[in-house]
């Protein structure tokens, strides 16, 4: 009776985590009014909030099972292996859980080992760690974490493993399952060396090529299909084409991506003859004729302008309503191509190129905040959409990186939008009224080395204030599906995720001129006025010109998350009283030693509780516009 009871808690985790997706990014088509769409937001967080210690009550119950020595029972080890395939979806990339999803299949690993596990099961355990491990180590290169190398390396050697269950006299002593586990997740195996973030050595990518050598040995060898005759070979062929032409997207050398480019055209060539309906729902042929575009220009086959007036005209034809995987990959795969091109090529932009970057800008944003939120696609899209900022490209009479980062959180995550702006007047009225009150406190910002320099610049310091707080969370663009995990607490390495955001965000910021001079705010907001203590350590808040703003920003941002409401489930929205007597305590320390009188004036307090009641109400009615495409309105 307990172990059905487990059984019900693992498939209810599952279904909560889902529904709290669901709820923190309500369809706009269901409400009707801006004011409906804050009290609904609030609502939808209360009931997370529910969700949540729903989901908390069971993960601690249930790690402790899985961590005693106790022998598990059947049922037991069933119903997780059904929630570890649950959480990353069953045939499909989609992540309800992954993390979570890693750490016990580690701890079940580990039970299995101990408890003599039987190689086919081992092999099955082996291959489903192939996948997880692909979205793990894929999440980590959309941001800046020290442990992705040494992950990857795990990774590789897991996969690397698995492929010695192919050599034939281990292979035929397989069942049919641990079989066909083998034969599609090692081949996978060649994800795992995609890598965005840096170039590497050819010895890298000739280790991912040689995975490919040898699954076309395997599929022209008839003993594998003699020994695995149901499991699917045309989808098998297929894999070896797309996922040789998906090492594309990576930093690679010339003589691979002439290699890369012959495996896309053999995809090319396969998707427009291939009648499999279960290929065909997953992967199009514009897919690939990207990819194989992507190939070429880094093989030096084709110039990019070439390539990019080609993927241009293919997203000309798209369908801005389809929300199948073809129309994802039509609105947001291929914009992101052209773009990446662009950049990676260093393409000099005509005048063609700025109405072109327009389009696409908007459009995306667009295409995201149409997808019905039901869609099995919209995590997809989410993802597809945190990774434009490192495409992206500031040219005239389109979208500066600060609007268009806003635009995406307003899109993907509304609390962060909402929050970012709240940061930003608060920010700015608490610098407006200690230029008034104690303006030597500026002295040392750019231009202003005297009290008179400072009153001359008040507008100038108020502005750059207002948009560094606007733009001090962009970092977390890169990991909203960890700031989105409001269905319990956060894992240790998740919380290190966290704390790279104003790494990556000052990373970002520095490569635009609208975002370039706030990189010293994005990085230091999180960091303790003394500096004793916060993120990153290694960044001297003192050293900055910008220090009282770091200050004012850090201050504004702590007031937000403080008092709000929505998008943080785990704690109730304390008091402005009680934020102030947080201030009180760590001023000189955590917080800057001016603060607690400035909040002692009067006009102050007046404006700071109009912006903490009207302000933000306001707030969600801006972004209620912002989304369904209207004009703002008061």
């Amino acid at each position: 009776m307990e172990d059905e009871y487990r059984m019900y808690q693992i498939h209810k985790y599952v279904e909560n985590m889902k529904e709290i997706r669901m709820l923190s990014t309500p369809d706009l088509d269901a409400i009707d009014n801006a004011d409906d769409y804050g009290k609904i937001l609030i609502e939808n967080f209360s009931k997370i909030g529910e969700l949540a210690a729903e989901n908390r009550e069971f993960i601690d119950s249930v790690i402790p099972i899985f961590s005693s020595d106790k022998e598990l029972s059947d049922t037991m080890k069933d119903a997780t292996r059904q929630l570890i395939d649950l959480l990353i979806g069953n045939d499909s990339f989609e992540e309800v859980d992954v993390h979570m999803s890693e750490l016990l299949d580690e701890i079940m690993i580990q039970k299995e080992i101990e408890q003599s596990i039987n190689e086919n099961d081992k092999v099955v355990s082996m291959a489903k760690k192939v996948k997880r491990d692909y979205l793990l180590v894929s999440a980590l290169t959309r941001y800046v974490n020290d442990e992705v190398d040494k992950m990857r390396k795990a990774a590789i050697d897991n996969a690397k493993a698995l492929e010695g269950y192919l050599e034939k006299d281990v292979f035929s002593d397989l069942n049919e399952e641990a079989k066909e586990a083998a034969l599609h997740y090692s081949l996978m195996g060649t994800l795992l060396y995609e890598s965005n973030l840096q170039e590497m050595p050819l010895s890298w990518w000739e280790e991912a090529l040689e995975i490919l050598n040898k699954a076309e040995v395997v599929l022209n060898d008839p003993f594998y299909r003699k020994e695995a005759p149901e499991f699917d070979w045309e989808a098998y062929e297929f894999r070896i084409y797309y996922y040789g032409g998906f090492l594309a997207y990576s930093i690679i050398p010339e003589a691979v991506a002439k290699k890369v480019y012959e495996l896309a055209e053999k995809g090319v060539h396969f998707l427009k003859t291939c009648k499999n309906e279960t290929i065909l729902s997953a992967v199009n042929v514009e897919q690939m004729l990207d990819l194989q575009n992507m190939a070429a220009v880094i093989g030096r086959m084709k110039s990019a302008r070439e390539a990019c007036d080609e993927m241009y005209k293919e997203y000309a034809k798209r369908d801005s309503e389809d929300y199948s995987l073809t129309g994802v990959n039509n609105n947001l795969d291929t914009p992101a191509l052209y773009l990446s091109t662009v950049k990676a090529t260093g393409l000099e932009l005509i005048e063609e190129d700025y109405s072109r970057y327009l389009e696409i800008e908007e459009s995306v944003i667009k295409y995201i905040n149409r997808l019905p939120k039901q869609s099995d696609v919209y995590l997809k899209c989410a993802t597809l959409l945190t990774n434009y900022p490192v495409y992206f490209k500031e040219v005239p009479g389109a979208m500066t990186m600060e609007d268009f980062c806003l635009k995406i959180f307003a899109a993907i995550h509304p609390p962060t939008y909402v929050h970012s702006n709240m940061v930003a007047q608060f920010a700015e009225c608490m610098t407006k009224h200690l230029l008034d009150w104690n303006p030597k406190l500026f002295i040392g910002f750019p231009g202003c080395d005297t009290e008179e320099k400072v009153l001359a610049e008040k507008d100038r310091i108020i502005q750059y204030t207002y948009h560094a707080a606007l733009c001090h969370d962009i970092g977390k663009l890169f990991i909203i599906d960890i700031i989105s995990m409001y269905g319990r607490k956060l894992l240790d390495d998740e919380f290190l995720m966290i704390k790279s955001h104003p790494v990556t965000g000052a990373k970002i910021a520095m490569e635009h001129a609208s975002t370039r001079e706030y990189v010293d705010v994005i990085k230091g907001h999180h960091l303790w006025y003394d500096g004793s203590k916060g993120y990153p350590v290694d960044f001297d808040v003192f050293a900055s010109p910008y220090k009282t703003v770091i200050d004012l920003v850090t201050a504004a941002d702590c007031l937000d998350a403080a008092t709000d409401t929505v998008g943080r489930s785990y704690s109730r929205g304390k008091t402005f009283s009680d934020y102030e007597q947080e201030i009180i305590e760590g001023a000189g320390s955590r917080y800057a030693p001016f603060l607690p009188e400035l909040f002692q004036q009067p006009m102050l307090r007046q404006d700071i509780e109009y912006l903490l009641e009207t302000g933000r109400k306001k707030m969600y009615r801006e972004s209620f516009y912002l989304l369904k495409n209207a004009e703002s309105k008061n």
